[in-house]
């Protein structure tokens, strides 16, 4: 036999108190036969429901019945939402009411009573319109809706293999995890996970949630895990952890469900109900929301690794006027820097970019703000960190020596260190770096990596070493973002490429460096869709992609038409990214999509407030909206912006035209610009020639727009004009208000253009 474990296997006592219910459990010692699938307990062999008169059973010797305590309690922090927390009797985590990790930043937004009924086999929690049933002996955990009866979820106890052998017990404990299995239902569907490139739809995929140096878009790795899914039978579940977990969906075994915690604690939230919308509502009331951005934020921004000069920025913004290009941000990759190599240590290089206040004011002088680069870590080379070393504000290992980032290669060998943003010093220390960056006007910092905390890590506030690494980005991305609020008294906003379960509250994030091809391109919206269903907020991407094979011009356009309808919009890439590199006919065709965003503005901003008000994404997967499609909830070629625009991307990199399939929701669409209409729910293919993109508004839907004149230069010139009520389908607008640029309510004061109907 192999494998010892323990297995929770029954309910020895119930307690209640005012706040929630505790159920004292006894696990047992768990084998598996090394010749076949399938564990054991040393309880009678019968009682495990083992097949004894298969004629090919082994001799079975049964592991020991010691008895290892354990507990499992049960809060109810808002209606329709249970917090399990599973863990060896007496531990901590007991005492934590989930926010001792920072990801959870409310513990209880609207806590309910939870009442017990205990029968022989079973004792049932009824609270917030659910109804959890444990099963006494052997344990087992079935979620239903209190209403309608319906099972919501509940673990794989009743999957054995042909000896009768548990083929995924309720919950295995071994020397690395523990583990939850939940069963699958015939036609459950799991998605989220954080930004995976994969599939949206993450039946049969085997993902191991730990922030990493990615390296693209197409390892199998994440910059963003987040351990929160949706599945289509209703509920959404969060791990409120920082340790690593591994979800195995159906990947393993087909109909189980495995949600394996590197922890003895599994601090499970399960959010019920059949509406994702809602559901992500409830689970953002737990780990927060994000500000709106400032509305220059919405605008076009162009970026390049690297710019090497203050001239040669400048010379970009100039030309992006003499091209009639709205642009808002200039980014500013690591040549800012002396030292300049996987460090920032906040030492201006004026050799290259001269005054730092002047610079910020010839781009102002253009309508263009600037954006920063930075990173966590620091180079010995540098002259600040002999002083960051001796006030203890790097972090350590379990040895006491000074820690070093792990899977990012460093350029000449050195070791590199990070901050411990655990330190409140090191953490205002950090922080004071950037004042006088915001005081010359710098708008926004790129918090680049983040991902290399090494795990054997002891940091200054006793956070275990397992759960260190995934919380790294989480409180790095913070510590940036409150010191952009404190210091500006603005909605703040950084560019991170890490995150972890919270991170929607720092906006904004994006996609890490994909790959310049046709693939890049379609892992980047998946990636965006999945990223959706986990950290809802504010999400982008490099359009164009970072590296690889030489960007042809018709990607390039097809990538900035994707990004044109992106929550946040930035070209940026190893190689220039400025549209006039590509040639007169992808500058003609990328200036008209630049121009069709900043039309939209009044659009994305509406939505942009929906999103931070409600906890949404806003881009989002096509089930966001229509759950009981089995087809749309599976849909991660195209995606909706709020809930009226619908956006699909053409993946190709030819400049003739493309046929394209696309699948349409329910009622009727409209072609944004030329009215042409599409009833759903179906498939439809069009031709869709190099300068046009399928983007279409649902039936009953009004889009304010602005009109965007060839002289616009940037957001601010279109703040004050008018907005004009685009209507598709039979729509009153009469007295329709709308949230202003200012954040006060706003009647539409242009013209009503009819569309359809």
């Amino acid at each position: 036999m192999t494998d010892t474990a323990v297995l929770l296997r029954r309910v020895r006592d119930v307690r209640t108190d005012e706040a929630g219910v505790t159920l004292d459990i006894d696990a047992l010692p768990g084998v598996q036969l090394g010749m076949m699938p399938g564990w054991l307990t040393g309880e009678p062999l019968a009682a495990q429901g083992v097949e004894t008169q298969m004629p090919n059973l082994p001799d079975i010797s049964l592991p020991p019945t010691d008895v290892t305590p354990y507990a499992l309690r049960v809060t109810a922090p808002q209606p329709g939402c249970l917090r399990l927390v599973l863990a060896p009797a007496g531990d901590a985590a007991f005492d934590d009411d989930g926010t001792g990790l920072g990801i959870v930043v409310e513990a209880t937004p609207d806590p309910s009573t939870l009442d017990v009924e205990e029968h022989d086999d079973r004792v049932v929690l009824h609270g917030g319109g659910l109804r959890l049933t444990v099963g006494r002996a052997p344990f087992t955990l079935m979620l239903t809706d209190a209403e309608s009866g319906a099972t919501v979820l509940r673990t794989a106890d009743r999957l054995r293999q042909v000896a009768g052998l548990l083929t995924a017990p309720s919950v295995v404990v071994d020397q690395t995890a523990t583990t939850l299995s939940l069963e699958l239902g015939p036609d459950e569907d799991i998605l989220g996970f954080g930004e995976q490139f994969s599939r949206l739809v993450k039946n049969g995929q085997k993902l191991r949630l730990r922030s990493e140096d990615a390296c693209g878009t197409g390892t199998g790795m994440a910059y963003k895990p987040v351990p929160v899914w949706h599945s289509s039978r209703g509920y959404t579940g969060f791990v409120n952890t920082g340790a690593v977990v591994t979800a195995d969906v159906g990947h393993s075994r087909p109909s189980v469900l495995s949600i394996g915690v590197d922890d003895r604690v599994i601090d499970l939230y399960v959010v019920a109900g059949a509406d994702p919308a809602a559901r992500l509502t409830a689970y953002t009331a737990l780990t927060g929301r994000p500000d709106v951005p400032q509305p220059w934020a919405f605008g076009y921004w162009m970026g390049r690794c690297r710019y090497h000069t203050r001239e040669e920025m400048l010379e970009v913004g100039r030309t992006m006027r003499e091209h009639d290009v709205p642009l808002d941000v200039l980014h500013l990759d690591p040549d800012w820097l002396v030292v300049d190599r996987l460090n920032t240590d906040f030492i201006w290089n004026t050799s290259r970019f001269g005054d730092r206040k002047q610079f910020v004011a010839d781009l102002a002088d253009l309508g263009i703000r600037l954006s920063v680069w930075e990173l966590p870590y620091l180079d010995p080379a540098s002259p600040i960190f002999e002083h960051a070393e001796r006030e203890g504000y790097l972090v350590k290992r379990t040895d006491g020596s000074l820690a070093s980032i792990v899977k990012t290669p460093t350029p000449d060998g050195r070791m590199r260190a990070l901050i411990d943003f655990t330190n409140p010093e090191a953490r205002r220390w950090w922080q004071e770096m950037h004042r006088e960056f915001l005081d010359d006007g710098v708008a926004v910092f790129k918090t680049d990596f983040g991902e290399a905390l090494p795990d054997d890590v002891a940091l200054f506030d006793g956070t275990p070493p397992h759960q260190a690494h995934n919380l790294y980005p989480l409180r790095y991305n913070g510590a940036v973002s409150d010191a952009i609020r404190e210091f500006t008294d603005r909605a703040p906003l950084v560019w991170g490429r890490s995150g972890w379960a919270g991170s929607q509250r720092y906006p904004g994030q994006w996609g890490g460096d994909a790959e310049s091809t046709v693939a890049g391109m379609q892992a980047t919206v998946r990636g965006g869709l999945s990223y959706a269903m986990s950290a809802p907020g504010f999400w982008s991407h490099d359009i164009g992609g970072f590296f690889g094979p030489e960007l042809t011009p018709a990607l390039y356009v097809r990538w900035t038409q994707l990004g044109a309808l992106s929550p946040l919009m930035r070209a940026h890439g190893l190689r220039p990214r400025e549209p006039w590199a590509f040639g007169d006919e992808a500058l003609r065709i990328c200036r008209d999509w630049v121009r069709l965003r900043y039309s939209l503005l009044p659009y994305l901003w509406q939505v942009a407030n929906e999103s931070a008000t409600n906890g949404w994404p806003v881009m989002r997967p096509l089930g966001f909206h229509y759950p009981e499609d089995r087809v749309a909830r599976s849909v991660d070629d195209s995606f909706l912006v709020g809930q009226d625009l619908l956006v699909v991307p053409v993946f190709d990199d030819a400049d003739r035209p493309v046929s394209r399939t696309f699948y349409v929701p329910e009622g009727r669409w409209y072609g944004l610009e030329d009215g042409t209409s599409f009833t759903g729910p179906g498939f439809h293919t069009v031709d869709v020639p190099l300068d046009r993109m399928p983007l279409l508004v649902r039936e009953g839907a009004v889009i304010p727009r602005v009109e965007v004149e060839a002289t616009f230069r940037s957001v601010a010139d279109l703040l004050d004009r008018p907005w004009h009520q685009h209507v598709y389908g039979d729509v009153d607008v009469t007295g329709r208000t709308w949230v202003g640029f200012d954040g006060s309510p706003l009647a539409a004061a242009g013209e009503v253009v009819h569309h359809g109907g």
